[in-house]
């Protein structure tokens, strides 16, 4: 399958092909051509366009992108129920976005550009539809309803979960008693964003507690939920498997049924004369329900399932002798996505569809129910086209492991700090397994050859805020940051930890982040399902109530306040609770704010925020865990105190005395001056970019900064590369080695400072920041001479990361 969703295309594109589906009349046009002019289709038939870029895709049909008009994209059952269960309760909203995003891009790959999202908790609907709006990450047009709404109880209500181990849903999430709260329900998805409102007249197959098939709204409940939801312009789509709640939601003006496996024949054709659309997903397998069932679920889920499997056949034979509408549906995410999709579109025909009337169901039909400008190729549409060969299920080629072989005029020795001539990087799987002058190459090798470029480990960033970006605007950045939702802030962060390993660092430390947004990014890129380098977590930073680490000062009836989950304490006990907060959630490394900062509204920028015995707790309990602990401190009295608490790193110390950076010496503490951070932060204080308070912050840290950076130089304290990027633009982070060079640091130090330096401080020093037998295959390549011209790393031609090129020229 090609899918060729056209959307920013800078001029006409022409796609030829032996024939079009046109889903409106049913039929095969031959020949097919479809010019998409930027969103929209131009033109369907005929000839290309002059100077329009031709795809001749030969022998292959053009249809419409497909509907699925029923998914579940925030999830995805696996072999076992109670395996499943587990995983919801125990994984955060930000790391369940990273599987969200997986599976989106996995259903558009399958050629649906639409679906409609039937549910879900945790915003994760609403994250993963607005990341796809703004291009953070790949995925089919979302159209959303947030939290299903229905009975306690009852299909829409948790499983029965004793309240005082899983606290209950109440009106917020959809779960009401009586017309007014199922009212309010409907208006709180509205409030944050549903496009669609689906409620739970009838039982459902996948709960423990409720039969599948009986009433679980009233009459009235119902009429509340379809006309607020009209009242507000979003249609309304009632799951519903039994048959007398089903005619109650037919009386309450509903636009969709779902599912509807026990709808008898009066029904149906009561549906029929109303235009309520019928919604069948899951189409049923006709080899009949895997043997394998009463393994996967518990016997109460097993009872229902078999009853729904005998009663659908009927069902859905009689809904095609009446005529009612149908749209696709899969009720993807009960089975896998981008798989269950195409497969159950194949399995209607089975079921007695002609092939015309199954594309139908998904592309006018859907199209139609869903209230999109898709489904059909004609002149306006959107311009979501896909291409099959033959049949439209095709099988996703499988990836294998090749051998590479790199080969530059020189190298750089990170650990001697000198260069290498005519030497060669040969990487087996995720590994290096050869370096060096003279290295044989393998005779099945791919080779890599840059030419007159420079060979480097891949480059370490020790500071990092992967899962926020600042923005010139302080007031809108504010005011935006407020109103994201963890999930989309945790989505977003795909974009810029691509432009961050695609800038050459291809393992960060992400020193900060809010609602476990770094966690959710780190396991997005550890399973593959985001690009981004590998990454070492703080969760949320560890400081005093009104510092740093703190949030805003607005009244606490404003703005929930932080406490001690968020890393907010006071007093020696509480700091140290805090820090097991934070491990309790994956953080690989403690930060913790001793001192003021800048872009903090209310605090001096260089005072001491905690105390002695605070700073002590919070560092002996991250020790006692095998963690290591960063400072974040400005000032030198609160940098004194972090250091006899024994930190491991000092991030930014813009006020430190040549004392204190000859203490740090003596202890092996790492200096991790982020100039890049203050250079930012000092232009847009100089632009008035900057409230009053934190621009002369701003340039007090600058005015200061490069004489400790270039005293800690001279005095031979151990310095590692850290951006703070967050701050600035993500992307350009290898901009802080020439901010060091120019500032007094030899070409070769910089260098050290981004790969063996950070890679001990990282303590994953045995496998990264060398290119050595044995490690990590982390590598890039730069232009030229990097000693002679150190801010080449700006301008990385290659990047590969454990093993698998990322980019190349």
């Amino acid at each position: 399958m090609f899918l060729l969703v056209a959307l920013l295309v800078a001029s006409p594109v022409a796609v030829k092909a032996a024939r079009l589906f046109d889903a409106t009349a049913g039929r095969i046009v031959q020949p097919g051509l479809v010019v998409v002019d930027g969103d929209r289709i131009a033109q369907v038939g005929g000839l290309a366009p002059p100077g329009a870029q031709v795809i001749d895709l030969g022998d292959a049909t053009l249809l419409p992108g497909l509907i699925d008009a029923h998914t579940h994209l925030t999830a995805e059952a696996g072999p076992s129920w109670y395996g499943d269960t587990m995983e919801g309760i125990l994984r955060s909203p930000t790391e369940q976005a990273q599987y969200a995003a997986e599976y989106a891009r996995r259903t558009l790959d399958a050629g649906f550009t639409t679906v409609r999202d039937l549910g879900a908790w945790e915003f994760l609907d609403l994250g993963l539809r607005n990341a796809i709006q703004g291009g953070a990450v790949p995925g089919p047009r979302m159209i959303i309803a947030l939290n299903a709404i229905g009975s306690r109880g009852g299909h829409a209500d948790l499983d029965p979960f004793p309240p005082h181990r899983v606290p209950p849903l109440g009106i917020e999430r959809g779960i009401c008693n009586g017309p007014e709260e199922c009212r309010a329900a409907v208006r709180w998805q509205i409030k944050y964003g549903a496009n669609v409102i689906k409620f739970v007249p009838s039982g459902g197959v996948l709960s423990l507690s409720d039969p599948v098939d009986n009433p679980q709204l009233t009459q009235a409940e119902m009429d509340a939920i379809v006309q607020e939801a009209h009242a507000w312009g979003r249609k309304a789509a009632g799951h519903c498997h039994g048959d007398a709640a089903a005619k109650r939601a037919i009386q309450a003006g509903v636009d969709s049924i779902e599912h509807g496996t026990f709808l008898k024949a009066d029904t149906l054709a009561l549906m029929q004369r109303k235009n309520v659309f019928l919604v069948p997903g899951p189409i049923h397998d006709p080899a009949g329900p895997s043997p394998d069932i009463g393994k996967k679920f518990p016997p109460a889920i097993v009872e229902k399932m078999l009853a729904s499997g005998k009663a659908w056949p009927e069902m859905i034979r009689n809904a095609q002798k009446v005529g009612v509408r149908i749209a696709f549906g899969s009720d993807a995410g009960v089975e896998l996505h981008g798989k269950t999709n195409p497969e159950q579109l194949t399995w209607l025909v089975r079921w007695g569809f002609t092939p015309a009337q199954a594309l139908q169901s998904a592309t006018v039909s859907a199209a139609h129910l869903l209230g999109v400008e898709a489904g059909s190729l004609e002149r306006g549409k959107l311009a979501d086209v896909i291409a099959v060969a033959g049949d439209p299920v095709r099988d996703i080629a499988a990836v294998k492991n090749v051998i590479l072989a790199l080969r530059a005029a020189r190298l750089f020795d990170a650990a001697a700090g000198a260069l290498v001539d005519g030497a060669i990087v040969v990487i087996e799987g995720d590994r290096i397994v050869a370096v060096g002058r003279g290295v044989q190459v393998p005779s099945d090798a791919k080779v890599i050859d840059l030419g007159d470029a420079t060979l480097l480990p891949g480059l370490i960033d020790a500071h990092v805020h992967l899962t926020s970006e600042s923005q010139d605007d302080f007031a809108k950045a504010f005011v935006e940051n407020l109103m994201t939702f963890p999930t989309e802030q945790t989505l977003k962060a795909h974009a810029y930890a691509s432009r961050t390993l695609l800038g050459g660092i291809t393992t960060a430390r992400v020193l900060g982040a809010h609602d476990l947004t770094d966690l959710g990014l780190k396991r997005g890129i550890d399973l593959g399902f985001a690009e981004g380098p590998r990454l070492s977590i703080a969760e949320h930073p560890i400081g005093s109530r009104g510092g740093h680490a703190d949030g805003s000062h607005a009244p606490p009836g404003h703005s929930v306040p932080p406490g001690v989950p968020e890393g907010i304490c006071a007093g020696a006990d509480q700091c140290r609770d805090a820090v097991r907060w934070q491990l309790k959630y994956g953080a690989d490394v403690i930060k913790f704010m001793v001192s003021g900062g800048v872009l903090s509204l209310t605090d001096p920028v260089d005072v001491p925020q905690l105390t002695p015995d605070e700073a002590t707790a919070i560092v002996s309990e991250a020790h006692a865990w095998h963690r290591k602990t960063a400072a974040h401190c400005h000032g030198d009295a609160a940098a004194k105190v972090a250091i006899a608490a024994g930190v491991d790193s000092i991030e930014h110390g813009s006020f430190l005395k040549e004392d204190t950076l000859a203490e740090m010496k003596r202890r092996g503490i790492v200096y991790v001056p982020t100039l890049m951070a203050v250079e930012d932060v000092e232009r847009r204080a100089k632009e008035n970019k900057l409230p009053p308070a934190i621009a002369a912050k701003a340039l007090a840290a600058a005015g200061s900064l490069a004489k400790t950076f270039q005293a800690a130089v001279r005095l031979g304290v151990p310095i590692g590369m850290g951006t703070d990027s967050g701050v600035s633009h993500h992307g350009f982070n290898a901009h802080e080695i020439t901010l060091m060079v120019k500032n007094g640091m030899a070409p070769a130090q910089a260098l050290q400072a981004a790969t063996v330096v950070d890679a001990r401080l990282l303590q994953m020093e045995d496998r990264i920041g060398k290119l050595a037998p044995g490690y990590l295959a982390d590598v890039i390549a730069v232009p030229g001479n990097v000693l002679d011209n150190p801010s080449a790393v700006e301008r990385v031609s290659l990047v590969i990361k454990g093993g698998r090129v990322v980019k190349q020229p």
